[in-house]
């Protein structure tokens, strides 16, 4: 009875630590400080009058903070804002801690100025952003760049800035050839924005490129699918004629049976549009060529347009 009554024991024994075991309180919760911080970052810089779109990424040891300027005349009282923001909050502690925990590499920041509504995929300026960081500095930075995207028919594309000086690049867009804007003209006026600004202008890098759409199917301003022709192969017929300073071309169809063609030539290295060897005789014949070749006959090629330095040069392909 003894036995037994011991053996009763120690499963008592064991069920008690079994369950002792199974109602021990779990770990209290801690919350993650960089995840706390950046939440609380994004609600206030969402308050930041001039600025949209703020968001954070991460790309161990790299951190970036973007947004975009919705009003270029607040571009500075914006990023100063966010600025401070940012530094007050508890991110780059945070940061630098998980890196320094992760890594042997230290933490970097970035800011990076995109465009509104492009999610961080389009065109951006990307700025150093140290913890010991010139705010000021990266303010007029980001008022400068933002004065210079307002010049009308030009897209900065992506640039950085970074020791006083930006490296960037801008299109002249096919609307903006249109109305006879040309790089020869636009540098300068870059050239003007960093001198009133307090840049050297002499430091930065800027090129010039021209850019349009490989076609533009519009009929009355709506896009228009364009069956049976073979667009993509008309550069085949084209470029030859043209010579070579060709660039490449695209379309336009101003209503529902003709297409236009328009080319663009290659850049001098000072953003002049080089002269291409299209004449009346040889555009004619590229013309006839191309009608034949690529369109279906329901469709009319009219016109094949050139871009030039001064303008543009209209040939009649049917001519």
């Amino acid at each position: 009875m003894r036995a037994k009554g011991s053996a009763l024991a120690a499963l008592a024994l064991a069920g008690a630590i079994a369950l002792s075991a199974c109602t021990s309180p779990e770990p209290e919760w801690t919350p993650n400080p960089v995840e706390t911080s950046s939440s609380a970052l994004r609600e206030q810089l969402l308050k930041v009058d001039g600025l949209s779109d703020p968001s954070q990424s991460r790309g161990y040891p790299d951190y970036t903070l973007e947004f975009a300027i919705d009003d270029p005349d607040r571009a500075e009282e914006a990023t100063l804002e966010a600025l401070d923001l940012f530094y007050a909050s508890g991110v780059p502690e945070a940061i630098t801690q998980d890196v320094a925990d992760t890594y042997d590499a230290p933490a970097r920041f970035q800011l990076s100025i995109i465009e509104a509504g492009s999610k961080g995929g389009g065109p951006h300026l990307d700025l150093p952003m140290p913890l010991d960081a010139d705010k000021q500095a990266l303010a007029d930075a980001v008022a400068t760049w933002s004065r210079m995207g307002q010049i009308e028919g030009v897209e900065l594309q992506t640039s950085s800035f970074d020791a006083g000086a930006f490296e960037m690049t801008y299109a002249v867009d096919f609307e903006g050839l249109l109305a006879g804007v040309r790089p020869t003209s636009v540098t300068p006026q870059l050239h003007q924005i960093l001198a009133d600004s307090g840049y050297d202008p002499a430091a930065s890098t800027i090129r010039g490129i021209i850019t349009a759409p490989e076609a533009v199917n519009t009929v009355g301003g709506k896009e228009k699918y364009v069956q049976g022709t073979r667009f993509a192969r008309i550069f085949l017929t084209l470029k030859p004629a043209a010579g070579p300073n060709y660039g490449s071309v695209l379309y336009f169809i101003p209503d529902d049976t003709i297409v236009d063609i328009y080319v663009l030539p290659q850049l001098a290295p000072d953003g002049t549009l080089l002269p291409l060897d299209l004449t009346a005789e040889t555009a004619r014949t590229a013309g006839q060529t191309i009608q034949t070749d690529n369109l279906n006959d329901a469709w009319k090629l009219r016109d094949i347009i050139v871009f030039t330095q001064d303008g543009m040069q209209t040939f009649p392909a049917g001519a």
